[in-house]
C-alpha cells in the first residue's frame, strides 16, 4: 500500500518552497513580499507566517485564480498587488484586511466584489480595470478616503448612487463599460478632477455635475451618443471649461505637457 505524499510534487516547486522560506528574512527585515514572475498558483505558506510584519505583497503576473483564506493572517497590509493573475472571485476575508491603503487587483477575471468591500475604509487607490465585473457594491460609499477609483474595460451599466459618499474621490476611470448614466449623486464629489468615461452608452449627464463637482478639470467622454450641446448647455460648464484650459496652460508653460490630451483635443476639434 503506498503512502500519500502532500509536500511539492516536483523539484522545481521544492526549489520554490526552500526559496521562499529563504526570503522570509528579508520579507521580515522590509515588510515587503516580492513575488512577481514565479508561475505561482497560490501565495506561499512562508509569506502568511510573517502576519503582521509584512506591510506590502506584490504577486502580479502569476497564475493565481483566489486568495486563500489565510489572506487575512496579514492584518496590517497597507498594499496588495495582483496585477495579472487568473483570479475569478474574492475570499470575502479579504474585506478584513483593515488597513489597506491600496489595492490592484486589474487583468484578471473577477466576476463580483465581496458585498462588503465597503469595509476597507482606508483604501485610497482601487484598480480592478480589465476584469469582469457587472456591478460595484453600494457599500463603496463607506470608502471616505479613496481617491482613485479604476474600473475601465469592465461589463458595468452603472455605478452606485453611494459613490457620492466617497467625498475624497479625485480620479474616477471607468471608460470602455456599458453605462447608460452617471449616478446623480456623483455631483457630491467636490473634490473629483478628473472623469473618464471614454467608450460607453451614456445620454445625458447629471445636471449640475459641473455645479457640484468644482475641482473637475478634465472629461473624457468620446465614443458615448451624447451630444456636445448637451454637455455644453449644462449649468456650470463655462466654469468648467475655464479650468480645463487654465490646466493645459499650465503644462504647456510648465514644462510638463504630455502627449495624453485625448479629451481636449479631440474634445475642442468637434466643438468648434
Amino acid at each position: 500500500m503506498g503512502c500519500a505524499w502532500f509536500g511539492p510534487r516536483t523539484s522545481s516547486e521544492l526549489t520554490k518552497k526552500q526559496s521562499h522560506e529563504r526570503r522570509a528574512l528579508t520579507w521580515r527585515a522590509t515588510g515587503i513580499v516580492s513575488l512577481r514572475d514565479e508561475d505561482l498558483t497560490s501565495i506561499p505558506k512562508a509569506a502568511y507566517e510573517q502576519g503582521p510584519l509584512i506591510k506590502a505583497l506584490d504577486a502580479s503576473n502569476n497564475k493565481l485564480e483566489a486568495l486563500d483564506e489565510s489572506i487575512s493572517f496579514l492584518n496590517k497590509l497597507q498594499r496588495l498587488t495582483l496585477t495579472n493573475n487568473r483570479i475569478s472571485l474574492l475570499n470575502d476575508r479579504l474585506v478584513q484586511l483593515s488597513k489597506l491603503r491600496v489595492l490592484v487587483l486589474n487583468d484578471n477575471s473577477i466576476l463580483e466584489l465581496p458585498s462588503t468591500i465597503g469595509r476597507l475604509t482606508n483604501l485610497e487607490h482601487l484598480n480592478l480595470e480589465n476584469n469582469q465585473l457587472r456591478a460595484i457594491p453600494e457599500s463603496i460609499g463607506y470608502m471616505t478616503r479613496l481617491q482613485t477609483l479604476e474600473v475601465g474595460k469592465n461589463m458595468l451599466t452603472s455605478l452606485p448612487e453611494t459613490l457620492g459618499g466617497c467625498h475624497s474621490l479625485e480620479h474616477i476611470d471607468a471608460k470602455q463599460n456599458q453605462l447608460e448614466k452617471l449616478p446623480v449623486y456623483i455631483a457630491k464629489l467636490e473634490k473629483l478632477k478628473v472623469l473618464m468615461v471614454d467608450s460607453n452608452m451614456i445620454e445625458e449627464l447629471p445636471n449640475n455635475i459641473f455645479q457640484g463637482c468644482t475641482m473637475l478639470h478634465t472629461l473624457l467622454i468620446h465614443k458615448n451618443p451624447i451630444e456636445n450641446k448637451a454637455i455644453q448647455s449644462l449649468p456650470g460648464f463655462k466654469e468648467y471649461n475655464e479650468r480645463r484650459v487654465q490646466k493645459y496652460d499650465k503644462q504647456i508653460y510648465g514644462g510638463a505637457m504630455n502627449d495624453d490630451l485625448s479629451f481636449d483635443e479631440g474634445y475642442d476639434r468637434e466643438t468648434q
